[in-house]
Protein backbone atom coordinates (compact mmCIF):
# COMPACT_ATOMS: atom_id res chain seq x y z
CA UNK A 1 0.00 0.00 0.00
CA UNK A 2 1.69 3.20 -1.27
CA UNK A 3 1.35 6.01 1.26
CA UNK A 4 3.15 9.33 1.10
CA UNK A 5 2.70 13.04 1.56
CA UNK A 6 4.25 16.15 0.11
CA UNK A 7 4.19 19.93 0.48
CA UNK A 8 3.39 22.21 -2.42
CA UNK A 9 4.57 25.82 -2.06
CA UNK A 10 4.96 28.67 -4.52
CA UNK A 11 5.82 32.35 -4.84
CA UNK A 12 8.22 32.62 -1.93
CA UNK A 13 9.45 36.03 -3.18
CA UNK A 14 12.38 36.02 -0.78
CA UNK A 15 13.50 39.57 0.02
CA UNK A 16 10.45 41.23 -1.52
CA UNK A 17 10.90 44.94 -0.68
CA UNK A 18 7.34 45.80 0.52
CA UNK A 19 7.74 49.21 -1.10
CA UNK A 20 4.30 50.63 -0.29
CA UNK A 21 4.63 50.31 3.48
CA UNK A 22 8.38 50.91 3.51
CA UNK A 23 7.89 54.35 2.00
CA UNK A 24 5.63 55.28 4.91
CA UNK A 25 7.59 53.66 7.70
CA UNK A 26 11.22 52.68 7.10
CA UNK A 27 11.57 50.53 10.23
CA UNK A 28 8.43 48.56 9.35
CA UNK A 29 9.58 48.17 5.74
CA UNK A 30 12.89 46.58 6.82
CA UNK A 31 11.07 44.38 9.31
CA UNK A 32 8.67 43.07 6.67
CA UNK A 33 11.55 41.98 4.44
CA UNK A 34 12.82 39.92 7.37
CA UNK A 35 9.35 38.49 8.02
CA UNK A 36 9.21 37.39 4.37
CA UNK A 37 12.42 35.43 4.83
CA UNK A 38 11.05 34.02 8.11
CA UNK A 39 8.08 32.66 6.15
CA UNK A 40 10.53 30.71 4.00
CA UNK A 41 12.31 29.43 7.10
CA UNK A 42 8.89 28.41 8.46
CA UNK A 43 8.33 26.48 5.23
CA UNK A 44 11.55 24.56 5.81
CA UNK A 45 10.71 23.86 9.46
CA UNK A 46 7.16 22.81 8.56
CA UNK A 47 8.52 20.43 5.91
CA UNK A 48 10.70 18.82 8.57
CA UNK A 49 7.96 18.76 11.22
CA UNK A 50 5.50 17.10 8.84
CA UNK A 51 8.14 14.55 7.79
CA UNK A 52 6.94 14.75 4.18
CA UNK A 53 8.43 12.68 1.41
CA UNK A 54 9.24 15.65 -0.85
CA UNK A 55 8.77 19.41 -1.32
CA UNK A 56 7.59 21.18 -4.49
CA UNK A 57 8.30 24.88 -5.15
CA UNK A 58 6.31 26.17 -8.14
CA UNK A 59 8.29 29.25 -9.17
CA UNK A 60 9.29 32.73 -7.99
CA UNK A 61 11.52 31.57 -5.16
CA UNK A 62 13.18 34.99 -5.31
CA UNK A 63 11.54 38.33 -5.85
CA UNK A 64 14.14 39.36 -8.38
CA UNK A 65 16.57 37.15 -10.27
CA UNK A 66 18.39 34.85 -7.82
CA UNK A 67 18.33 37.30 -4.94
CA UNK A 68 21.07 39.05 -3.01
CA UNK A 69 24.00 37.14 -1.55
CA UNK A 70 22.28 37.00 1.84
CA UNK A 71 19.05 35.74 0.24
CA UNK A 72 20.97 33.06 -1.66
CA UNK A 73 22.75 32.01 1.53
CA UNK A 74 19.56 31.66 3.56
CA UNK A 75 17.78 29.91 0.68
CA UNK A 76 20.52 27.29 0.31
CA UNK A 77 20.86 26.89 4.07
CA UNK A 78 17.19 25.92 4.29
CA UNK A 79 17.56 23.39 1.48
CA UNK A 80 20.61 21.92 3.19
CA UNK A 81 18.52 21.30 6.32
CA UNK A 82 16.17 19.22 4.17
CA UNK A 83 19.13 17.42 2.59
CA UNK A 84 20.30 16.40 6.06
CA UNK A 85 16.92 14.71 6.51
CA UNK A 86 16.88 13.11 3.03
CA UNK A 87 13.92 15.16 1.78
CA UNK A 88 14.02 15.79 -2.00
CA UNK A 89 13.07 19.25 -3.31
CA UNK A 90 11.79 20.00 -6.82
CA UNK A 91 11.95 23.61 -8.03
CA UNK A 92 10.86 25.44 -11.17
CA UNK A 93 11.60 29.07 -12.06
CA UNK A 94 8.90 31.66 -12.71
CA UNK A 95 8.68 35.14 -14.16
CA UNK A 96 10.41 36.81 -11.19
CA UNK A 97 13.33 34.38 -11.11
CA UNK A 98 13.70 32.98 -14.65
CA UNK A 99 16.38 30.36 -15.12
CA UNK A 100 18.66 32.68 -17.11
CA UNK A 101 18.89 35.01 -14.10
CA UNK A 102 19.99 32.44 -11.52
CA UNK A 103 23.53 33.02 -10.34
CA UNK A 104 26.13 30.57 -11.64
CA UNK A 105 27.62 30.66 -8.16
CA UNK A 106 24.39 29.50 -6.46
CA UNK A 107 25.27 25.91 -5.65
CA UNK A 108 22.22 23.85 -4.72
CA UNK A 109 22.56 20.76 -2.50
CA UNK A 110 22.25 17.30 -4.03
CA UNK A 111 18.67 16.78 -2.80
CA UNK A 112 17.43 19.62 -5.05
CA UNK A 113 16.23 19.25 -8.64
CA UNK A 114 16.02 22.53 -10.57
CA UNK A 115 14.06 21.97 -13.79
CA UNK A 116 15.45 23.36 -17.03
CA UNK A 117 13.61 25.59 -19.49
CA UNK A 118 14.16 23.74 -22.78
CA UNK A 119 11.60 20.99 -22.32
CA UNK A 120 9.42 19.29 -19.75
CA UNK A 121 11.57 17.04 -17.59
CA UNK A 122 10.52 14.00 -15.61
CA UNK A 123 11.96 12.89 -12.27
CA UNK A 124 11.15 9.93 -10.07
CA UNK A 125 10.62 10.09 -6.31
CA UNK A 126 11.47 6.93 -4.42
CA UNK A 127 10.62 5.76 -0.92
CA UNK A 128 12.21 2.70 0.59
CA UNK A 129 13.60 1.79 -2.81
CA UNK A 130 10.26 1.99 -4.63
CA UNK A 131 8.95 4.68 -6.98
CA UNK A 132 6.05 6.52 -5.36
CA UNK A 133 5.60 9.47 -7.75
CA UNK A 134 6.77 11.04 -11.00
CA UNK A 135 7.33 14.81 -11.08
CA UNK A 136 7.05 16.64 -14.41
CA UNK A 137 8.16 20.26 -14.65
CA UNK A 138 9.57 23.09 -16.73
CA UNK A 139 11.08 26.45 -15.77
CA UNK A 140 10.69 29.87 -17.34
CA UNK A 141 13.87 30.52 -19.31
CA UNK A 142 13.19 34.25 -19.44
CA UNK A 143 10.99 36.65 -17.53
CA UNK A 144 8.25 36.97 -20.14
CA UNK A 145 6.96 33.53 -21.08
CA UNK A 146 3.69 33.72 -23.02
CA UNK A 147 3.69 30.22 -24.55
CA UNK A 148 1.33 27.57 -23.25
CA UNK A 149 3.90 25.30 -21.61
CA UNK A 150 1.15 23.05 -20.21
CA UNK A 151 0.54 21.53 -23.64
CA UNK A 152 4.00 19.92 -23.52
CA UNK A 153 3.15 17.85 -20.42
CA UNK A 154 2.38 14.26 -21.40
CA UNK A 155 2.43 11.46 -18.87
CA UNK A 156 4.50 8.57 -20.17
CA UNK A 157 5.19 6.56 -17.02
CA UNK A 158 3.67 3.64 -15.19
CA UNK A 159 3.89 5.26 -11.78
CA UNK A 160 0.75 5.22 -9.69
CA UNK A 161 0.86 8.99 -9.08
CA UNK A 162 2.13 11.81 -11.31
CA UNK A 163 2.46 15.54 -10.67
CA UNK A 164 2.74 18.50 -13.03
CA UNK A 165 4.79 21.42 -11.69
CA UNK A 166 3.97 24.64 -13.56
CA UNK A 167 4.09 28.43 -13.14
CA UNK A 168 1.35 30.16 -15.11
CA UNK A 169 -2.14 31.56 -15.52
CA UNK A 170 -5.46 29.96 -16.35
CA UNK A 171 -6.69 31.53 -19.60
CA UNK A 172 -9.26 34.26 -18.97
CA UNK A 173 -7.76 35.46 -15.69
CA UNK A 174 -7.40 39.17 -16.42
CA UNK A 175 -6.25 40.17 -12.93
CA UNK A 176 -2.69 38.94 -13.55
CA UNK A 177 -0.17 39.19 -16.37
CA UNK A 178 -1.00 36.13 -18.52
CA UNK A 179 2.35 34.40 -18.34
CA UNK A 180 2.21 30.82 -19.61
CA UNK A 181 -1.58 30.82 -20.22
CA UNK A 182 -3.34 27.45 -20.24
CA UNK A 183 -6.83 26.01 -19.94
CA UNK A 184 -8.16 23.21 -17.77
CA UNK A 185 -8.77 20.87 -20.71
CA UNK A 186 -5.04 20.96 -21.45
CA UNK A 187 -4.31 20.00 -17.84
CA UNK A 188 -6.81 17.13 -18.01
CA UNK A 189 -5.33 15.75 -21.24
CA UNK A 190 -1.92 15.39 -19.57
CA UNK A 191 -3.29 12.62 -17.30
CA UNK A 192 -1.56 14.00 -14.21
CA UNK A 193 -3.04 13.24 -10.79
CA UNK A 194 -2.10 16.62 -9.31
CA UNK A 195 -1.13 19.97 -10.77
CA UNK A 196 1.15 22.01 -8.51
CA UNK A 197 0.74 25.56 -9.81
CA UNK A 198 2.38 28.88 -9.02
CA UNK A 199 2.05 32.57 -10.04
CA UNK A 200 -1.37 33.43 -8.53
CA UNK A 201 -0.90 34.66 -4.97
CA UNK A 202 -4.40 33.83 -3.77
CA UNK A 203 -4.87 30.27 -2.57
CA UNK A 204 -7.32 28.36 -4.77
CA UNK A 205 -8.25 24.74 -5.32
CA UNK A 206 -9.21 25.09 -8.99
CA UNK A 207 -10.28 21.45 -9.37
CA UNK A 208 -10.90 18.95 -6.59
CA UNK A 209 -10.18 15.85 -8.66
CA UNK A 210 -9.41 14.31 -12.06
CA UNK A 211 -6.92 16.00 -11.68
CA UNK A 212 -6.64 18.07 -8.52
CA UNK A 213 -5.40 21.54 -9.56
CA UNK A 214 -4.09 23.87 -6.85
CA UNK A 215 -2.62 27.32 -6.41
CA UNK A 216 -1.30 27.37 -2.82
CA UNK A 217 -0.86 31.17 -2.93
CA UNK A 218 2.26 32.92 -1.75
CA UNK A 219 3.77 32.21 1.66
CA UNK A 220 3.66 35.80 2.98
CA UNK A 221 1.29 38.61 2.00
CA UNK A 222 3.09 41.69 0.66
CA UNK A 223 0.34 44.32 0.34
CA UNK A 224 -3.38 44.88 0.89
CA UNK A 225 -4.36 42.92 -2.19
CA UNK A 226 -2.90 39.84 -0.47
CA UNK A 227 -4.93 39.66 2.72
CA UNK A 228 -5.35 36.82 5.17
CA UNK A 229 -3.21 33.92 6.34
CA UNK A 230 -0.71 32.67 3.75
CA UNK A 231 1.04 29.33 3.58
CA UNK A 232 1.56 26.08 1.67
CA UNK A 233 -0.45 22.98 0.80
CA UNK A 234 0.05 19.64 2.53
CA UNK A 235 -1.13 16.76 0.33
CA UNK A 236 -1.57 13.18 1.57
CA UNK A 237 -1.81 10.30 -0.91
CA UNK A 238 -2.84 6.68 -0.35
CA UNK A 239 -3.24 4.04 -3.05
CA UNK A 240 -2.85 6.67 -5.78
CA UNK A 241 -5.69 8.79 -4.37
CA UNK A 242 -5.46 12.12 -2.58
CA UNK A 243 -7.03 11.51 0.82
CA UNK A 244 -6.28 14.87 2.42
CA UNK A 245 -5.33 18.38 1.36
CA UNK A 246 -4.91 21.30 3.74
CA UNK A 247 -3.41 24.76 4.17
CA UNK A 248 -0.45 25.00 6.53
CA UNK A 249 0.03 28.62 7.70
CA UNK A 250 3.52 30.09 7.28
CA UNK A 251 3.13 33.87 7.43
CA UNK A 252 3.34 35.68 10.74
CA UNK A 253 2.35 39.10 9.37
CA UNK A 254 -1.21 39.41 8.10
CA UNK A 255 -2.71 42.14 5.94
CA UNK A 256 -6.37 42.70 6.83
CA UNK A 257 -9.29 45.07 6.43
CA UNK A 258 -11.41 45.76 9.52
CA UNK A 259 -14.66 47.66 9.91
CA UNK A 260 -15.17 50.04 12.83
CA UNK A 261 -18.66 51.45 13.45
CA UNK A 262 -18.25 55.04 14.64
CA UNK A 263 -21.98 55.73 14.91
CA UNK A 264 -22.77 58.29 17.59
CA UNK A 265 -19.16 59.05 18.49
CA UNK A 266 -18.88 62.64 19.70
CA UNK A 267 -15.18 63.06 20.50
CA UNK A 268 -11.80 62.05 19.16
CA UNK A 269 -11.10 60.48 22.57
CA UNK A 270 -13.92 58.00 21.97
CA UNK A 271 -12.53 57.25 18.54
CA UNK A 272 -8.90 56.76 19.62
CA UNK A 273 -10.04 54.59 22.55
CA UNK A 274 -11.95 52.39 20.09
CA UNK A 275 -8.83 52.07 17.91
CA UNK A 276 -6.63 51.20 20.89
CA UNK A 277 -9.17 48.57 21.95
CA UNK A 278 -9.13 47.11 18.42
CA UNK A 279 -5.33 46.99 18.48
CA UNK A 280 -5.32 45.27 21.88
CA UNK A 281 -7.85 42.65 20.73
CA UNK A 282 -5.86 42.01 17.55
CA UNK A 283 -2.60 41.61 19.47
CA UNK A 284 -4.09 38.66 21.36
CA UNK A 285 -3.73 36.50 18.21
CA UNK A 286 -0.67 34.59 17.04
CA UNK A 287 0.09 37.04 14.24
CA UNK A 288 1.20 40.60 13.62
CA UNK A 289 -1.23 42.70 11.58
CA UNK A 290 -1.20 45.55 9.10
CA UNK A 291 -4.69 47.01 9.15
CA UNK A 292 -6.80 49.20 6.96
CA UNK A 293 -9.86 50.22 8.91
CA UNK A 294 -13.13 51.15 7.24
CA UNK A 295 -15.02 53.73 9.33
CA UNK A 296 -18.78 53.36 8.98
CA UNK A 297 -21.86 54.91 10.51
CA UNK A 298 -23.28 58.37 11.22
CA UNK A 299 -21.11 60.64 13.35
CA UNK A 300 -20.32 64.30 14.00
CA UNK A 301 -16.65 63.33 13.60
CA UNK A 302 -17.12 62.75 9.87
CA UNK A 303 -15.62 66.10 8.86
CA UNK A 304 -12.60 65.50 11.15
CA UNK A 305 -12.00 62.17 9.43
CA UNK A 306 -12.07 63.99 6.09
CA UNK A 307 -9.06 66.19 6.95
CA UNK A 308 -6.60 63.71 5.45
CA UNK A 309 -3.27 65.22 6.49
CA UNK A 310 -4.33 65.88 10.09
CA UNK A 311 -5.96 62.48 10.31
CA UNK A 312 -2.79 60.81 9.01
CA UNK A 313 -0.74 62.51 11.74
CA UNK A 314 -3.16 61.13 14.33
CA UNK A 315 -2.76 57.58 12.94
CA UNK A 316 1.03 58.01 12.90
CA UNK A 317 0.88 58.91 16.59
CA UNK A 318 -1.18 55.79 17.36
CA UNK A 319 1.43 53.65 15.57
CA UNK A 320 4.30 54.92 17.71
CA UNK A 321 5.76 52.45 20.15
CA UNK A 322 5.50 49.42 17.88
CA UNK A 323 8.39 47.00 18.16
CA UNK A 324 8.47 45.48 14.70
CA UNK A 325 10.64 42.57 15.79
CA UNK A 326 7.83 41.17 17.94
CA UNK A 327 4.05 41.04 17.65
CA UNK A 328 2.64 44.36 16.47
CA UNK A 329 -0.43 46.01 14.96
CA UNK A 330 0.22 48.75 12.43
CA UNK A 331 -2.68 50.87 11.20
CA UNK A 332 -1.87 51.63 7.58
CA UNK A 333 -4.80 54.01 7.21
CA UNK A 334 -8.45 54.56 8.03
CA UNK A 335 -10.86 54.67 5.10
CA UNK A 336 -13.61 57.18 5.83
CA UNK A 337 -16.93 55.63 4.82
CA UNK A 338 -18.83 57.37 7.60
CA UNK A 339 -21.33 60.15 6.99
CA UNK A 340 -22.36 63.26 8.93
CA UNK A 341 -25.27 63.63 11.35
CA UNK A 342 -27.78 64.91 8.82
CA UNK A 343 -31.13 63.59 7.62
CA UNK A 344 -30.15 62.76 4.07
CA UNK A 345 -33.69 61.82 3.00
CA UNK A 346 -35.05 65.13 4.26
CA UNK A 347 -32.24 66.95 2.45
CA UNK A 348 -33.13 65.23 -0.81
CA UNK A 349 -36.65 66.66 -0.61
CA UNK A 350 -35.48 70.27 -0.26
CA UNK A 351 -35.04 72.52 -3.27
CA UNK A 352 -31.54 73.82 -2.61
CA UNK A 353 -28.22 73.13 -4.29
CA UNK A 354 -27.32 70.40 -1.76
CA UNK A 355 -30.44 68.41 -2.73
CA UNK A 356 -29.49 68.67 -6.40
CA UNK A 357 -25.94 67.57 -5.61
CA UNK A 358 -27.17 64.51 -3.70
CA UNK A 359 -29.40 63.52 -6.61
CA UNK A 360 -26.48 63.77 -9.03
CA UNK A 361 -24.26 61.59 -6.85
CA UNK A 362 -27.07 59.05 -6.43
CA UNK A 363 -27.37 58.84 -10.21
CA UNK A 364 -23.75 57.71 -10.48
CA UNK A 365 -24.20 55.30 -7.57
CA UNK A 366 -27.21 53.63 -9.16
CA UNK A 367 -26.19 53.75 -12.83
CA UNK A 368 -23.06 51.71 -13.62
CA UNK A 369 -22.91 53.01 -17.19
CA UNK A 370 -22.96 56.63 -16.00
CA UNK A 371 -20.25 55.85 -13.43
CA UNK A 372 -18.00 54.25 -16.06
CA UNK A 373 -18.49 57.26 -18.33
CA UNK A 374 -17.45 59.55 -15.46
CA UNK A 375 -14.34 57.42 -14.84
CA UNK A 376 -13.36 57.59 -18.52
CA UNK A 377 -13.83 61.36 -18.59
CA UNK A 378 -11.72 61.76 -15.44
CA UNK A 379 -8.92 59.57 -16.79
CA UNK A 380 -8.98 61.43 -20.12
CA UNK A 381 -8.81 64.77 -18.30
CA UNK A 382 -5.81 63.60 -16.27
CA UNK A 383 -3.96 61.76 -19.05
CA UNK A 384 -2.13 64.79 -20.44
CA UNK A 385 -0.94 66.08 -17.06
CA UNK A 386 2.21 65.28 -15.11
CA UNK A 387 0.07 64.01 -12.23
CA UNK A 388 -1.95 61.86 -14.62
CA UNK A 389 1.16 60.24 -16.08
CA UNK A 390 2.46 59.49 -12.58
CA UNK A 391 -0.89 57.97 -11.60
CA UNK A 392 -0.90 55.82 -14.72
CA UNK A 393 2.55 54.46 -13.80
CA UNK A 394 1.21 53.68 -10.32
CA UNK A 395 -1.65 51.62 -11.82
CA UNK A 396 -4.14 54.29 -10.74
CA UNK A 397 -6.60 53.36 -13.50
CA UNK A 398 -7.08 49.85 -12.11
CA UNK A 399 -7.44 51.19 -8.56
CA UNK A 400 -9.95 53.80 -9.69
CA UNK A 401 -12.14 51.23 -11.37
CA UNK A 402 -11.91 48.89 -8.39
CA UNK A 403 -12.70 51.56 -5.80
CA UNK A 404 -14.94 53.86 -7.84
CA UNK A 405 -18.00 53.65 -5.60
CA UNK A 406 -15.94 54.15 -2.42
CA UNK A 407 -14.26 57.20 -3.95
CA UNK A 408 -17.61 58.51 -5.15
CA UNK A 409 -19.08 58.19 -1.65
CA UNK A 410 -16.09 60.01 -0.12
CA UNK A 411 -16.42 62.82 -2.68
CA UNK A 412 -20.16 63.09 -2.04
CA UNK A 413 -19.79 63.58 1.69
CA UNK A 414 -16.82 65.90 1.32
CA UNK A 415 -18.87 68.17 -0.93
CA UNK A 416 -21.88 68.07 1.40
CA UNK A 417 -19.66 68.78 4.42
CA UNK A 418 -18.16 71.82 2.71
CA UNK A 419 -21.51 73.19 1.62
CA UNK A 420 -23.05 72.71 5.07
CA UNK A 421 -20.13 74.46 6.76
CA UNK A 422 -20.36 77.41 4.36
CA UNK A 423 -24.11 77.54 4.91
CA UNK A 424 -23.67 77.63 8.69
CA UNK A 425 -21.06 80.38 8.47
CA UNK A 426 -23.13 82.66 6.22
Amino acid sequence: MAQFKFIHAADLHIESPYKGVGNLNEALGHSLVEHGIKAYESLIQTTLDQAVDFLLIAGDSFDSESGSLSAQYRFVRGLERLASNNIPVFIICGNHDPLNSWSKHLELPSNVTLFNADEVQQHTVEKEGKAIAEIYGISFGEKEEFDNLAKDFNRNDTASFSIGLLHGTIAGNESHTPYCPFDLDTLRRSNMNYWALGHIHKREVVLEENPMVVYPGNIQGRHFKETGVKGCSLVSVENSKIIDHELLPLSDVIYEYHTLDVSGMESLSEFTSALEELKTETLSSDYSYLLRIRLTGKTNLHSDFSHHEEFKLLIDELNKGNNYQQRFVFIDKCINESFPEIDIEARKKSSDFIADLIQRFDTYGENQEALEKLQDELLKELSGTKVGRALKTADFEKDLKGEAKTLLSAAKWKCIDGLLQNSNQS
